[in-house]
């Protein structure tokens, strides 16, 4: 197996710079009693959140406390570095809270190193968490970009090998989030350029011969994408392979939910040379935010309290995500260590990303090219 969950404690890169460790100064140790009397006084709490699953957290919360109000503004990856940054530089303090996708690069380089957002990780909370990144990030739920498949169309999965996706016969059959739209799409791009003996290993598997190129990721990149219909996100992957659409789509785990309501997808956990890639989503509070108890006392209440009960995390805790605690459930059946998932190591995607955009933008101009 690629994966490892002794890999997990350096998920998001070491640290590089000591401005994140101004989270140290937080008091950690309040009961929520305790903030909820002191949030009674702040004004509403505002979340910069890329995952709609937030709203179910503000709904339960303002019930679990009255007199106190929420405000959800969901943004994609990049729109939320960019509002969160640009509120910071110009002093603003119209966020609170930020819940991100942290596997690009761009929320560590731009909002964790430079101290912009902080961790807060109540004292109580802290020893059930199985990883604590040594940057100070909180992650809090674990999930993949992986392969799934129209289930409706297939039974059972009808490729095990991602070098079967190159074939002409799945030309436009195939959805993928633009890797350049999507941080979780880039990561596992990204990361698995640096997977070339992996990738000449499966290509021996399933051609019989060693592959021509010096580069076996980068040939299978530039033979699958042509064969790539690119969207903007895993929402619009997943409405293409349930209306049949696509046989195969590249999206993030916990669109496996989505089963629930009808949808008939399938991840393909059994593909190689690995089915996907591992990401995590972060819980960090804004620098500047003017509500800092509300904001403590409703991380608190999504990361599940100190006995992991609550019921802030219950929406976080579905069909293709992994806990981040060790007194939690996963809410898939299937355990982490048991997938073949590659890592990404964030602070060569930081390093190398001049290289790596360039790689993916060349990329998709001759796909675009190809398609008009």
């Amino acid at each position: 197996m690629l994966f490892s969950l002794l890999l997990l404690v350096g998920c998001s890169g070491k640290k590089e710079t000591d401005p994140p460790q101004a989270g140290k100064e937080l008091d950690n140790s309040e009961t929520k009693e305790e903030l909820y009397e002191k949030a009674k006084k702040e004004d509403v709490l505002i979340v910069y959140t890329v995952s709609t699953r937030a709203t179910k957290v503000k709904e339960s919360f303002e019930k679990e406390y009255p007199g106190l109000f929420v405000e959800v503004r969901d943004l994609r990856s990049p729109d939320l570095i960019e509002a969160v940054e640009e509120d910071y530089t110009k002093g603003l303090d119209e966020c609170d809270i930020v819940i991100c996708n942290d596997n690009s690069g761009e929320f560590k380089s731009r909002l964790i190193d430079t101290g912009i957002v902080l961790p807060y990780l109540p004292k109580d909370i802290k020893p059930h968490m199985k990883n604590i990144s040594d940057d100070g990030t909180v992650s809090f739920v674990y999930e993949a970009q992986m392969v799934f498949y129209n289930e409706q169309k297939y039974e059972s999965i009808p490729e095990t090998n991602l070098w079967a996706l190159t074939d002409e016969k799945y030309k436009g059959r195939i959805y993928m989030p633009n890797p350049l739209r999507s941080f979780s799409a880039y990561a596992f791009c990204s990361t698995s350029l640096s997977k070339k003996n992996e990738f000449a290993d499966s290509y021996y598997r399933y051609y019989g011969k060693k592959p021509e190129a010096d580069n076996a990721a980068e040939l299978f990149w530039e033979s699958i994408f042509p064969n790539i219909v690119f969207t903007n996100s895993s929402d619009e992957v997943a409405e293409a392979l349930a209306d049949g659409s696509a046989d195969f789509g590249f999206m993030v785990s916990s669109k496996l939910r989505l089963k629930d309501v009808g949808y008939r997808i399938e991840p393909a956990y059994s593909m190689e040379p690995f089915c996907g890639c591992l990401t995590s989503y972060s819980v960090m509070l804004a620098k500047n935010s003017k509500n800092m108890n509300t904001a403590k006392l409703f991380i608190r209440y999504l990361l599940g309290e100190a006995d992991g009960t609550g019921d802030g995390y219950k929406p976080f805790s579905q069909p293709g995500t992994w806990s981040a605690r060790n007194d939690v459930q996963d809410g898939t059946e299937i355990a982490l260590d048991e997938l073949a998932l590659i890592i990404p190591d964030i602070d060569i995607l930081i390093k190398d990303k001049e290289k790596l955009e360039s790689f993916w933008s060349k990329l998709l101009k001759i796909n675009i090219g190809a398609s008009e």
